[in-house]
């Protein structure tokens, strides 16, 4: 091999390889930069926003895997009728991440939400009643459930509700089609 050809390789790799050395180019976040969005996020929330208390408690969640803080913030979020607050809080009850695991209490808090048309938090609830978690097994409700988050636009919704259709009777999947027929959800309050 050529020294031109070896310089041309050598000088090609350090050009590819300058991202990776130099921290200003770096795909990595490090922990003073973490650190500094999580304070700059809390400067946010703390003004009162349940949006803003909402993304707090997702960076919390996500990133710093500090479960007690995000469900602080999801708390807060939540007391202002943010449904996605309380399906996380949901989440976090349910796998006791941050929160005591409480079947009865994610159900409640999925229960908030879904009544917001959190389509998840609806598919949620769905899970719940088909197996019996903190409520008595109800396929009628489960199909319910299900249906409304096919209804609300989560293709899982309809797979989960087919799936349970099929053992099913033909009674119990028009009783379950009467309720999501005649569900009404609570209204969500604009954000400001």
């Amino acid at each position: 091999m050529s020294v031109a050809l070896k310089f041309l390789m050598v000088t090609t790799s350090l050009i590819f390889l300058s991202g990776c050395v130099d921290s200003t180019k770096s795909p990595y976040v490090g922990v003073h930069d973490l650190v500094t969005r999580l304070d700059d996020a809390r400067s946010l929330a703390e003004e009162g926003s349940a949006d803003d208390q909402y993304r707090l408690g997702l960076r919390y969640e996500r990133f710093a895997r500090d479960y007690q803080e995000a469900a602080r913030w999801y708390r807060m979020a939540a007391q202002q009728d943010h449904p996605d607050a309380m399906y996380r809080l949901c989440i976090l009850s349910d796998r006791g991440l941050g929160l005591p695991q409480d079947y009865q209490e994610a159900l409640r808090w999925c229960g908030l939400a879904a009544d917001l048309r959190q389509a998840n938090a609806m598919l949620v609830v769905g899970g719940f009643f088909e197996r019996g978690r903190g409520v008595p097994k109800d396929p009628i409700q489960a199909h319910h459930w299900y249906n409304l988050a096919a209804a609300h636009g989560l293709e899982e919704g309809v797979t989960r509700r087919d799936r349970l259709a099929g053992v099913m009777t033909a009674a119990q999947i028009a009783h379950a089609q009467d309720l999501t027929r005649n569900w009404k959800p609570k209204i969500q309050v604009p954000s400001e």
